[in-house]
C-alpha cells in the first residue's frame, strides 16, 4: 500500500528527519509483542513495524500512516501520530489487555527538533510501575499485574520448583517450592491459580524451553534473563527483603527469621523479580512488603483446560461490560461489583476455589443473609459500593509521595461513608457478618479516627464543595494573606454580578450565576433561553454554549479570574511543605486503609453473588456442602448460568447425581448440538461456583468438597506450537489421569475425534474405564462412540444416558434433556441438514451413510455365530411356513420372537433392544 510522504514530518526539517531515521535505525532490534513510543511533547509517534499496527489498532485503519523520506536520502521510515489520550488508551490496552511490552522515548534536548532520545520509561504486563502515573490517574485498576519468576533444580529424578510472585499493587512478595513432573502439571495449576501476567525464567534451555511454552499458552508473557542471574548470594537477597518487608511490632527486623526465606530456591527467584521492578532502589517502596508461602492445598486444584472448558473468564480482549460478551464467561455472570478491588477479588476467587469446608461455609452464610435482607444489599450495593474510590491506588500514590490533598479527600470520604455501611451491617444481625467483615471493619475505623481528624484540621472543606482542594488559611500567616486576596476579588466578583443582572433585567444567583470551571475560569452563565440578551451586546464574550446554558464573560471579570487564579497558584505554592507532611503522617497509615481495602473488597464480593443469585431468571440456590470424601454430588434441574442469559434461551433444566461407589460415571451420547458439552460443562461450573461461595443455578444442590476440577472439552489444533488436535487431546487427557484422585471431578467431551474411528474408539474407552475402575473419580464422559456405552452393561457405577431428539416425518426436533438409556441411532445427517447444506449433498451422506450401516451389520453378522444360526433357522421357518394360512403365520413369528429373546446373539440384542427390554 503507497502511503502518503509529507515533505514536513513531525515539524522536522530535512537534516532533521535524517538525523532521526539514523537513529532510530540504529536501535536494538525488539520483539513484536513490544511497541516504541516517542515522546514529542504534545503528542507521541510511532515509526517502522509498529506504525502499522498501532494504525488497525487505534484507528482501525492504515490510512493514517505516513512515510518519512527526506529528500536525498534513500531510506523511508513509516510513521504514525497519537494524540495524548489515544496514547493512553492504547499503552492500557497494550499492557493490561494484549500482554505486550511498552518502551517510551523522550527527547532530551534543549529544543524540540533536537535528536537526543533517551529510553524514559519501559513497561510490561507484571511491571507497571514507572507507567502507572499514565495507567491510573484517570482510571481504576481493574485487572491485576502479578509478576511471577521461577526457577528448576533437578533432585534426582524429580524436578524442584522454586516460584516467587510479586503483586505490586497488594505489595505482596509469595513463594512456594514443590516437587512435580515432567508435564508440570503442579506448575500449570498454580499458573492458573496466580494469573500471573509476566514470568521470568533463565535463558531458555530444555527444560526451560518446556516451561516457557505452558506459560505462553496461559497467556503469560515470557522475560529471559541470564542464568547468573538466579545465582544471588542469599545474603544480597536477604539485604534487599530488608528493607522492602513490613516488620510487625515487636518481630525482629530481619528476613533471615522468616520460614518462608528458608526456601533457597524460591529465594533465588524472588531475589531476581524484585531487582527486575528495582523495587529496593526506591525508598518509597521500603516497609512496605508483606512476605507469606503459598500454600497450594488450600485451593481445588484447576488446569488451565478446565478454565477454559467452563469459561471461567472472558477470551482475551473482550469486554466483560459490553453486551455482546456480558454472559459469555462465569467471571461476567457472578462480576456484579462496584468496585474496582472488588473485580479484582473476584476474578481471584474464581481462579482459587477454596477446599476449606469452614471458608466456604461462611461464605454462604453471608451470601444467605444478603439475599434474604433485600432493602440493606440494595443500598449496599447500589449506593455505598459504587461511591467508594480504589483505595490501593491511592494508597500508592501516598507511598511513592505522590498524592495530592484531593487523594487525601478521597481517603477522607471512605471514613465518613464507612459508619453507615456499617449501621447497615448491623441491622442484618448475622453472626458470620458480624465476625468477618464488621468487627475487622470496626477496628480498622478505629485505628483511622486520628487520619480524619488530621484531614478535618488541615482541609478546607468548604474550598472542597467548590472543587478547590486547600489547606486552612489559619495554618500560615502567608496563607491569610492570600485567602484575605481571594475572598476581596471574590466579594468584587459577586458585586460585578449584581450589576450585570440589572443590566441585563436578570435575578442575581438564578437566572444569572457566576461559576468557576477550569479552563474558563471564573464567568457568568444564564440559560439558553436568554441568549439573546447578550448576543447583541460588545460588552459580553460568549465562551460556549453548554446544555446547561451559555457561558459569558466581561473585560472586567476576566480581570477577576486572572488576579483570582494568581493568589490562588500563590496559595497553592505556599501550603506545598503543608501539604508534604500531610502525604508523610498519612504514609503511617497504609496498613490499616489496606486492611479496609480487603473487606470492601469481600463485601462487594458478596453482595455481587446475592444479586447474581437473585437476578437469574430462576433464582440461584445455596448448596449444601459435604466435607472432602464424602463423595456425594446431587444437582437437581441444573441450568448453565451463561446460556439462561442469553436473549431468546429457554434453558431446558436436567438432573446429575452422583454416589460413591454407586454412580461415579456418566457416560452422554447424542446429536452434535443436542446439548452434551453444555450439560457436562454445567456440572463442571456448579461444583466451582459452590467451592468459590457463591449460589448455584439448580433447584436443589448437595455438592461434596473436591481436590480437582480437570476438563478436556473442544478439539482445537494448538498450531503455533506445531500440536495437532489429536495431540492436544492426549497432553490434556495424560494430565487427567496424573492429576485426577478419587475425589476429583472430570468433565471430558469428544475424546478420540483426531485420529481414525476405531483407534479412537480404543482410546476413548481405556480412558474411560481407568477412571472408572482406577481412579473412581466423578466423571461426566460425552462421547459419539456408541460402543462405550457398553461399560454400563456390566459395570454398576455407569450411568448411560443420552441427549433426547425426535425425527419425524423429515423433521428434526433437539429436545436437550438427558434420558437414561443409549441413543438408538445417530443424527448427524438431520443436524447437516439444520446447518442448511445443499440437499443433492444430504441426499449422497444418507446413501452412502445406509451402504455403510449394511456393510457393518454383515460383518457383525458373519462373526456372530448365535446371530447366523438363528438367522438360517428364521428363514428355514419363513420358507416352510403356509403364506394362506394366518394362523400358522402367527405362530411362526412367535417361535421367532422367542428364538431371539433367549439368543445370546450381541447383533441381535444391538439391532433389537426392544425385544430384549
Amino acid at each position: 500500500m503507497a502511503y502518503l510522504k509529507p515533505l514536513k514530518c513531525l515539524n522536522l526539517d530535512t537534516n532533521q528527519q535524517k538525523n532521526f531515521i539514523k537513529f532510530f535505525k540504529m536501535l536494538p532490534d525488539k520483539p513484536t509483542t513490544t511497541v516504541r513510543f516517542f515522546d514529542r511533547s504534545d503528542y507521541y509517534s510511532c515509526h517502522g513495524s509498529d506504525a502499522e499496527f498501532v494504525a488497525k489498532c487505534v484507528f482501525k485503519s492504515t490510512n493514517v500512516v505516513k512515510i518519512m523520506a527526506p529528500p536525498g536520502s534513500d531510506v523511508e521510515v513509516p510513521y504514525v501520530v497519537l494524540s495524548k489520550n489515544n496514547f493512553e488508551r492504547f499503552v492500557r490496552d497494550l499492557l493490561l489487555v494484549r500482554n505486550y511490552r511498552v518502551e517510551v522515548y523522550t527527547n532530551k534536548g534543549p529544543i524540540k527538533a533536537s535528536n537526543d532520545w533517551v529510553l524514559e520509561f519501559k513497561g510490561s504486563p507484571g511491571n507497571l510501575s514507572q507507567l502507572e502515573d499514565i495507567l491510573f490517574t484517570n482510571n481504576d485498576m481493574v485487572a491485576g499485574s502479578a509478576l511471577m519468576a521461577l526457577h528448576v533444580k533437578q533432585q534426582g529424578k524429580q524436578k524442584v520448583i522454586g516460584i516467587a510472585c510479586i503483586e505490586s499493587i497488594d505489595r505482596v512478595f509469595s513463594v512456594s517450592e514443590f516437587l512435580d513432573n515432567d508435564f508440570y502439571s503442579e506448575l500449570e495449576a498454580l499458573v492458573v491459580l496466580l494469573g500471573p501476567k509476566e514470568c521470568i525464567l533463565p535463558s531458555a534451555e530444555a527444560d526451560y524451553e518446556r516451561i516457557k511454552t505452558l506459560l505462553e499458552r496461559n497467556n503469560v508473557i515470557v522475560t529471559l534473563k541470564k542464568k547468573q542471574d538466579f545465582s544471588l548470594e542469599k545474603n544480597d537477597i536477604i539485604q534487599d527483603l530488608n528493607k522492602l518487608l513490613r516488620f510487625s511490632k515487636g518481630q525482629k527486623e530481619s528476613a533471615n527469621t522468616m520460614p518462608e526465606t528458608s526456601k533457597i530456591i524460591a529465594l533465588a527467584a524472588l531475589g531476581v523479580a524484585i531487582r527486575y521492578l528495582e523495587l529496593a532502589n526506591e525508598s518509597s517502596n521500603h516497609g512496605h512488603y508483606e512476605l507469606k508461602m503459598l500454600n497450594l492445598n488450600r485451593f481445588v486444584h484447576l488446569d488451565a483446560a478446565a478454565v477454559s472448558a467452563l469459561n471461567l473468564f472472558p477470551k482475551s480482549g473482550a469486554n466483560i461490560n459490553s453486551a455482546a460478551f456480558k454472559w459469555h464467561s462465569i467471571l461476567g455472570v457472578l462480576d456484579r461489583c462496584k468496585t474496582p478491588q472488588g473485580h479484582r477479588l473476584m476474578a481471584q476467587w474464581l481462579k482459587q476455589p477454596l477446599r476449606s469446608y469452614d471458608i466456604i461455609k461462611d461464605r454462604h452464610d453471608i451470601v444467605e443473609c444478603l439475599i434474604d435482607s433485600t432493602s440493606a444489599r440494595s443500598e449496599l450495593h447500589d449506593l455505598h459500593m459504587k461511591r467508594l474510590p480504589d483505595i490501593l491506588i491511592v494508597v500508592n500514590k501516598l507511598i511513592r509521595k505522590k498524592a495530592s490533598l484531593q487523594d487525601i479527600f478521597r481517603l477522607y470520604q471512605v471514613v465518613l461513608r464507612m459508619p453507615k455501611v456499617l449501621r447497615l451491617l448491623e441491622t442484618l444481625e448475622n453472626p458470620t457478618v458480624r465476625n468477618i467483615i464488621n468487627e475487622p471493619m470496626k477496628d480498622v475505623l478505629g485505628d483511622l479516627k486520628l487520619f480524619k481528624s488530621m484531614v478535618e484540621q488541615i482541609l478546607d472543606l468548604e474550598a472542597v464543595e467548590r472543587g478547590e482542594y486547600l489547606v486552612k488559611h489559619t495554618f500560615d500567616d502567608k496563607l491569610k494573606e492570600y485567602k484575605v486576596q481571594m475572598d476581596d476579588i471574590e466579594s468584587k466578583m459577586k458585586r460585578l454580578l449584581a450589576k450585570v443582572a440589572d443590566e441585563l433585567g436578570l435575578n442575581a444567583g438564578t437566572s444569572i450565576k457566576l461559576e468557576f470551571v477550569g479552563h474558563h475560569g471564573f464567568h457568568f452563565r444564564i440559560s439558553l433561553k436568554d441568549e439573546t440578551i447578550i448576543r447583541k451586546s460588545t460588552k459580553f464574550q460568549i465562551l460556549d454554549a453548554v446544555k446547561g446554558g451559555v457561558r459569558f464573560t466581561n473585560e472586567k471579570l476576566a480581570d477577576y479570574s486572572a488576579d483570582f487564579t494568581s493568589s490562588k497558584e500563590s496559595y497553592e505554592e505556599q501550603q506545598k511543605t503543608i501539604v508534604d507532611e500531610v502525604v508523610r503522617i498519612a504514609v503511617g497509615y497504609v496498613e490499616p486503609w489496606t486492611m479496609l481495602n480487603n473487606l470492601i473488597a469481600q463485601l462487594d464480593c458478596f453482595l455481587s453473588f446475592a444479586v447474581a443469585a437473585v437476578s437469574a431468571p430462576e433464582p440461584y440456590v445455596r448448596p449444601k456442602i459435604f466435607q472432602e470424601g464424602e463423595g456425594r454430588l446431587k444437582l437437581v434441574q441444573l441450568r448453565h448460568p451463561c446460556l439462561e442469559l442469553q436473549e431468546d434461551v429457554n434453558f431446558i433444566a436436567n438432573d446429575a447425581i452422583f454416589q460413591k461407589d454407586e454412580t461415579t460415571m456418566y457416560i452422554i451420547t447424542g446429536p452434535n448440538m443436542g446439548g452434551k458439552s453444555t450439560f457436562i460443562r454445567s456440572v463442571g461450573v456448579a461444583v466451582l461456583m459452590a467451592h468459590v461461595g457463591a449460589y448455584v443455578p439448580c433447584s436443589e444442590a448437595e455438592i461434596t468438597i473436591v481436590d480437582s476440577i480437570l476438563g478436556r472439552v473442544g478439539a482445537d489444533d494448538n498450531l503455533s506450537k506445531g500440536l495437532s488436535t489429536f495431540m492436544v487431546e492426549m497432553i490434556e487427557t495424560a494430565g487427567i489421569i496424573r492429576t485426577a484422585t478419587d475425589k476429583s471431578l472430570v468433565i471430558i467431551d469428544e475424546l478420540g475425534r483426531g485420529t481414525s474411528t476405531y483407534e479412537g474408539c480404543g482410546i476413548a474407552w481405556s480412558i474411560a474405564e481407568y477412571l472408572l475402575k482406577e481412579t473412581k473419580c466423578f466423571t461426566l464422559f460425552a462421547t459419539h462412540f456408541h460402543e462405550i456405552t457398553e461399560m454400563a452393561e456390566t459395570l454398576t457405577t455407569v450411568k448411560s444416558c443420552h441427549m433426547d431428539a425426535i425425527a419425524d416425518n423429515g423433521k428434526f426436533t433437539l429436545l436437550y434433556q438427558v434420558k437414561p438409556g443409549v441413543m438408538e441411532k445417530s443424527f448427524g445427517i438431520q443436524v447437516a441438514k439444520l446447518a442448511k447444506l445443499p440437499s443433492e449433498v444430504v441426499q449422497l451422506a444418507q446413501k452412502l451413510y445406509e451402504e455403510c450401516e449394511d456393510h457393518y451389520a454383515q460383518l457383525q453378522m458373519e462373526n456372530d455365530e448365535d446371530g447366523m444360526k438363528l438367522l438360517k433357522s428364521a428363514i428355514g421357518k419363513i420358507v416352510e411356513v403356509d403364506p394362506n394360512n394366518d394362523e400358522s403365520i402367527e405362530t411362526m413369528l412367535q417361535d421367532i420372537r422367542i428364538c431371539v429373546r433367549n439368543s445370546s446373539s450381541t447383533y441381535f440384542r444391538k439391532t433389537f433392544p426392544k425385544l430384549y427390554a
